[in-house]
């Protein structure tokens, strides 16, 4: 069973006719992309994309985080799908990380019948909301080379451990809130688009971004209000994490360092990212704390898993719009000192040529957009 195959059944009823193409909606918290595919004798071709900035929705500036009513979410969509041409009937959408929840816990070795019982249980102690109001999947992670170690290799403690409390296992808990599929549903229904998939937005970018390796790798997704980290690991998540800190954060801080209004520091942002210019030499000054926080964060999670897992993280693959920023591949590269690489998901479907330089700027902002239409497309 996937993770989330609870939340397909909700609404596999109202699956429609057969189509070839499909949209997928990511809805983050300073601006909403889709992503049209085609799906043509088993090859993915993009159709159309597009984006539009949510601040200008909520009378704030462009790249300000805002949470927009239901509303007005609905207005942008039209606007964005009208600007975009989208023709798809059918579609998927990506629930944002901060209204779901990923969780990696440990829990005895038992029975999976038994386990289920458990598992709810269990996830109370993370869960912020009453298991009621939460979509609750999970799944028994496969032991793999990272668990079963020599014994001369794992440390004493970790002995005592097993000694104390028996074998363990692995559990993949993610939720999900009743009231956003319930939104997200009322929104696709007045816009004209059955959707009937619904999927975390970490699962979506691994699928677009992630090579076809066993590697560890962490892919962090810098977005406006935050960053969320994902370690994958034999082709699974194994740690979900979010900074409350992202390229928001950045405008802000140049608009304090240059007494600018957040509108003109966020054009500065765009033109020169980390570079800074000529004519301006605090700019490199003044968003370098932001930036750094952000990579040294990024830097502890994944030491720690590495710690206690016993097993090297390769590299590190950029998403997100905050990953567009000029120079802030070098900057990740000083600060954590590994192989930073950006996500290039629109490398998975087949495009026109003249297209290829646009695609590669602009891919890490569409990882979750594009590797959710891959997953539509599996249904088609």
């Amino acid at each position: 069973m996937g993770i989330f195959d609870k939340v397909l059944k909700i609404v596999k009823d109202s699956t429609g006719p057969k189509e070839k193409s499909a949209v997928a909606i990511d809805f983050g918290s300073s601006s909403v992309k889709v992503v049209q595919l085609r799906k043509e004798k088993g090859r993915a071709i993009l159709e159309t994309y597009g984006e539009l900035t949510c601040g200008p929705y909520a009378e704030l500036s462009v790249g300000q985080a805002t949470s927009l009513p239901a509303e007005k979410m609905l207005e942008l969509l039209r606007d964005l799908f009208r600007e975009a041409n989208v023709t798809a009937k059918v579609g998927a959408m990506a629930i944002p990380l901060r209204n779901s929840l990923l969780v990696s816990v440990e829990m005895p070795e038992m029975e999976e019948s038994k386990l289920a019982e458990m598992v709810p249980i269990e996830a109370r102690k993370y869960v912020p909301l009453p298991i009621s109001e939460v979509i609750l999947d999970w799944r028994l992670m496969p032991k793999s080379s990272l668990d079963e170690r020599e014994p001369a290799l794992e440390s004493a403690d970790s002995r005592n451990r097993k000694k104390s409390y028996g074998n363990k296992v692995e559990i993949l808990i993610a939720s999900i809130q009743k009231d956003i599929v319930r939104l997200y549903q009322d929104i696709a229904q007045k816009l004209g688009l059955v959707s009937d998939v619904f999927e975390i937005e970490t699962f979506s970018s691994i699928r677009s971004v992630m090579p076809n390796d066993l590697s560890a790798t962490v892919i962090l997704d810098i977005g406006a209000g935050t960053s969320k980290i994902a370690i994958v690991d034999y082709g699974l998540v194994r740690l979900s994490h979010t900074i409350v800190k992202g390229s928001q954060d950045v405008t802000i801080a140049i608009a304090k360092s240059l007494s600018v209004p957040f509108a003109k520091a966020e054009e500065i942002k765009r033109k020169f990212g980390l570079l800074g210019d000529v004519d301006n030499g605090e700019l490199l000054k003044s968003v370098s704390p932001t930036v750094e926080y952000i990579f040294a964060e990024a830097g502890k999670v994944m030491l720690q898993y590495q710690k206690e897992h016993k097993r090297a993280v390769d590299k590190i693959i950029l998403i997100g719009g905050g990953a567009m920023m000029k120079g802030v591949g070098d900057v990740a590269r000083e600060v954590i000192g590994l192989p930073v690489v950006m996500g290039a998901p629109f490398d998975k479907v087949e495009a026109p040529v003249f297209l290829s330089n646009v695609l590669k700027e602009t891919g890490p902002e569409f990882a979750v957009a594009i590797g959710l239409a891959l997953r539509k497309l599996e249904d088609l």
